[in-house]
């Protein structure tokens, strides 16, 4: 149980990491591009699909956290963590879809909801990493930090649009989405190396 938990993890993590690339890509494009093009609206796309692919990710680490056999603080303010992420992810899912098709005004109001639950769920993932005993520990905290930090910066972006300065807005988004991108991938980077640590060490331990 402990190896599929940890695979779990790492899978999620990378996961997570692929999906804020393609909603980080979606948001340059829509920084970049004119309103009312066919472009912005497969930079709005993206955006969706890239929080879908995250929410995926998130879910999983929640998921991989559960199945650890050990009961601590680091674990659960982890799993409280991920599923707070990935229920923000959904917001911002229907929030972007919502404002795509239907009401540009409501849906930007729940994409704001989203940001701040996500926020709030990478602080609770940094917390319970920074109490690990894993010697990549760090690496694994400063990732989830960058982006506690790069999610605060996207929740500003969405209310400089909000108050209608759209472009600056939209700039700010994109530059909170890339940092976002940064954390995730720092993140996974150092599960994917404790998961070797842990496993694939002992194995080649124990081949010996």
């Amino acid at each position: 149980m402990q190896v599929y938990g940890d695979l779990t993890v790492v899978t999620g993590a990378w996961i997570q990491a692929l999906g804020a690339a393609v909603a980080s890509v979606g948001d340059t494009i829509v920084a970049i591009e004119e309103k009312g093009t066919v472009a912005e609206d497969v930079g709005g796309d993206l955006y969706v699909i890239g929080n879908a692919i995250e929410a995926t990710g998130n879910a999983l680490q929640a998921v991989g956290r559960e199945s650890l056999p050990e009961d601590t603080p680091e674990k659960n303010l982890g799993i409280l963590g991920s599923w707070l992420q990935s229920a923000g992810n959904i917001a911002n899912v229907l929030g972007g879809a919502q404002a795509l098709s239907i009401d540009e005004e409501e849906g930007l109001n729940i994409d704001i909801i989203g940001d701040v639950i996500q926020t709030i769920g990478a602080g609770f993932e940094a917390q319970g990493s920074s109490l690990s005993q894993s010697p990549f520990a760090k690496a694994i905290t400063t990732g989830q930090t960058i982006q506690t930090y790069a999610l605060t910066i996207e929740t500003i972006g969405l209310f400089y649009i909000k108050k209608k300065r759209v472009r600056l807005g939209e700039q700010i988004l994109a530059v909170g989405s890339y940092a976002q991108t940064a954390g995730s991938l720092l993140e996974a980077i150092a599960y994917t190396k404790e998961f070797h640590l842990k496993h694939l060490g002992d194995l080649s331990i124990n081949s010996e």
